[in-house]
């Protein structure tokens, strides 16, 4: 994927977060929502901290974390 190609895909997602808070009338969303989120929508743990301002073993254990949670509720 080149440059231009990560750009874009960033600015999806940050679009994609926009209108999901402005959907939600001024209520805010969780750091867990967000990591989720973005991990849906398909970017790696690195790009994720990148964006959020946290360290790539925190966003890794969060998805992790959020993987076990929902195998256990099947």
């Amino acid at each position: 994927m080149n440059e231009t190609d990560e750009l874009i895909k960033r600015l999806d997602v940050l679009i994609s977060l926009q209108l999901e808070q402005a959907s939600q009338a001024q209520k805010t969303i969780s750091i867990t929502d967000k990591i989720k989120k973005l991990s849906d929508l398909g970017l790696k743990p690195a790009e994720i901290a990148s964006i959020l301002g946290k360290k790539t073993n925190y966003i890794t254990a969060n998805i992790s974390s959020a993987k076990k949670t929902k195998k256990g509720n099947k």
